[in-house]
């Protein structure tokens, strides 16, 4: 009993100081990060007092209109266009580039269909994708979304590929030896241990996504982030184009913070927390 009690007391204690030390390292990127941002601003306000504010206005004057365009109801219809097109597209660029990179990492007859495919797509430009898109389906919302979909698979199926190349193969031996069917081997050996490249891969797609609606709004559309920040350039408002580009920057900085690391850091609770993660 009392070696029982103290087994348990061992866990508990070491459950409390991963917890501390979770709590420590998040305060401590938390301040860091806040601190990089402060330099940033400092640096911006600095260079737009020597230049024209036609040329680079100052952080003041941006966040103020960022304010006024946030009191208008089309900036969060434009803004809400244009996340609609990247989740639908990143649906499809994610989910086709992660089942390609598994099979090229688990199979060798996959890897040598695929991988000319994959890299040959990774080498086109994404504004040739939204060219050909525009051009292909018409100035519409599927223009934006295939061409989203078309690139950023290559980046997700290289990111997996690499990923499943580097999973623990030692268990899925033990697995097949247990005759787990491939469906078990796959569920419970190779994605538990592709669960930070599945996140990266995500979290790479969308930062990409963003970037070629932007483009495709830009070039062909007719509503969304693009398409007003081609409204503002052409009107030479230097000022709104970087309240949108701002607006655009803190929505990514959401999603991330919001959403991805809480999700990141629940999948991957089961990680120890090292001394070297610690100090990083």
């Amino acid at each position: 009993m009392g070696a029982g009690t103290r087994n348990g007391d061992a866990v508990v204690v070491d459950n409390t100081t991963m917890a501390k030390e979770r709590r420590a390292r998040f305060v401590r990127g938390t301040r860091n990060r806040v601190l990089s941002m402060i330099v940033l601003l400092v640096v911006w306000q600095l260079v737009s007092m020597v230049m024209k504010s036609s040329v680079l206005p100052s952080p003041i004057d941006v966040v103020v209109q960022l304010g006024k365009n946030l009191g208008e109801g089309n900036t969060y219809y434009q803004l809400y266009i244009t996340i609609v097109r990247v989740l639908l597209g990143m649906a499809l660029g994610v989910t086709s580039g992660i089942i390609a990179g598994i099979i090229m990492g688990l199979s060798r007859l996959g890897e040598e269909l695929l991988d000319v495919w994959v890299l040959s797509l990774f080498t086109v430009p994404a504004i040739v994708y939204a060219m050909l898109c525009l051009l292909w389906f018409g100035l519409n919302d599927w223009a934006a979304i295939i061409a989203v979909g078309v690139g950023v698979l290559p980046a997700i199926a290289i990111n997996m590929w690499q990923g499943t190349k580097a999973i623990d193969r030692d268990l899925i031996h033990m697995a097949r030896s247990f005759r787990f069917s491939r469906r078990s081997i796959v569920l419970r050996v190779v994605l538990p241990q592709l669960i930070p490249y599945i996140l990266a891969a995500f979290r790479y797609g969308l930062g990409l996504s963003w970037k070629i609606v932007t483009v495709v709004e830009l070039l062909g559309l007719s509503s969304g982030v693009g398409y007003t920040l081609n409204y503002w350039f052409g009107n030479f408002s230097m000022v709104q184009v970087m309240a949108w580009t701002l607006l655009f920057t803190i929505t990514l900085l959401i999603i991330e913070y919001g959403i991805l690391k809480p999700v990141e850091a629940y999948l991957t609770r089961w990680r120890p927390v090292s001394q070297a993660q610690g100090g990083v």
